[in-house]
């Protein structure tokens, strides 16, 4: 019955994939120009590394586009004023598009992906705004899909100063990728869960910046992508938790890895809402506030057959089940790295 459920629920997720989200999932074409919007950066300005990590910036959404010139936008990319560089880089990516002499992607990263959904609401809020057909946006590792549900929309955050904001529908098709366990897009929904905590802050290494940039939507199972009108999100499944990578790293045997990611993998797992079963009661944190509603329609639960191994493999040595969890396909070949232009030079 519960494959009977899983299989269905993927095929209501494919047709709603070809349905709604069909403009994202159409296949790249090299007349697609390729806008890419990088995330924030620490003193930009004196870090006498900036240029080698500029140099990295081509790849971002290198398996999204075939644009082998991609235009990277310059702004300030200061994550202590925040608001001022997301409204610099709306107004230098959007001349980048108004530029294009064809179709865009636009692909913003981190705070980028911040950038390029103010860009969707202005674009479509302008007095001549372009057709759907000829901008579409990709929003990896975003703040807005993740950590700033902690908060309130419209709350200010001093230290950033940064007024949080919700990602927009508007009428371009948008995708929202997720990978699982990023610190800042995939957040625990429980932060009192210092083991949840510990796993993120390794995120910050194994998941979130440029082990996402080589993200390829048709990797992604089926059932892990949920259709919202124009916005299409994907979770991106992680195979192992960052928190014992080092250990992986390190040489230690995986076999004595994988049997310490059996323990702790429950444990992380219960400071994730999605996880919860139904009627659960436990207090999570959502929307500024600390609530315990007990409710999961509003919650993905991506499932996939290998989850329901590591399930039975987990009640076989009398562990909690960890439900939900999903564990895609092998991700595809890397593309070889290229040089891109910059769209003012290295600096604010």
């Amino acid at each position: 019955m519960a494959r009977a459920r899983s299989s269905f629920v993927a095929v209501i997720a494919v047709a709603a994939v070809l349905l709604v989200g069909g403009a994202l999932g159409r296949p790249v074409s090299a007349a697609d120009e390729a806008v890419l919007i990088p995330g924030a950066t620490l003193f930009k300005r004196i870090d006498p590394f900036y240029p080698i990590i500029a140099r990295s910036y081509p790849n971002i959404g290198i398996n999204l586009h075939d644009d082998d010139d991609p235009l990277i936008v310059d702004y300030s990319q200061n994550p202590f004023a925040t608001d001022r560089a997301l409204a610099q880089g709306v107004e230098r990516a959007g001349a980048a598009v108004r530029a294009a002499d064809g179709p865009v992607i636009v692909i913003g990263e981190s705070m980028g992906s911040m950038v390029a959904a103010r860009l969707a609401a202005e674009l479509a809020a302008g007095a001549d705004p372009p057709q759907p057909s000829d901008v579409r946006f990709v929003l990896i590792a975003s703040p807005e899909a993740g950590v700033a549900n902690w908060f309130r929309e419209g709350a200010r955050i001093p230290l950033l100063r940064y007024t949080v904001r919700r990602i927009p529908a508007t009428r371009y098709p948008t995708a929202v990728v997720t990978g699982e366990y990023d610190p800042w897009a995939d957040p625990p929904d429980r932060p009192w869960n210092v083991v949840a905590d510990a796993n993120a802050l390794m995120g910050m290494i194994y998941v979130h910046g440029p082990p996402s940039w080589d993200v390829d939507l048709s990797d992604i199972p089926p059932e892990n992508i949920t259709v919202d009108d124009t916005v299409t999100r994907y979770f991106v499944p992680t195979e192992h938790l960052p928190l014992t990578r080092p250990l992986r790293d390190l040489g230690v045997p995986d076999r004595l890895v994988d049997a310490a990611d059996r323990i702790l993998r429950p444990l992380v797992d219960a400071g994730y809402r999605r996880h919860d079963r139904p009627g659960d009661r436990r207090p999570y944190l959502s929307d500024g506030r600390i609530r315990r509603n007990g409710a999961r329609a509003d919650v993905t639960e991506p499932t996939t057959r290998a989850a329901e191994q590591r399930a039975e493999r987990h009640a076989s040595a009398g562990l909690p089940r960890a439900v939900g969890k999903t564990r895609g396909a092998a991700p595809r070949a890397h593309r070889p790295a290229r040089s891109g232009r910059h769209g003012d030079g290295v600096g604010d």
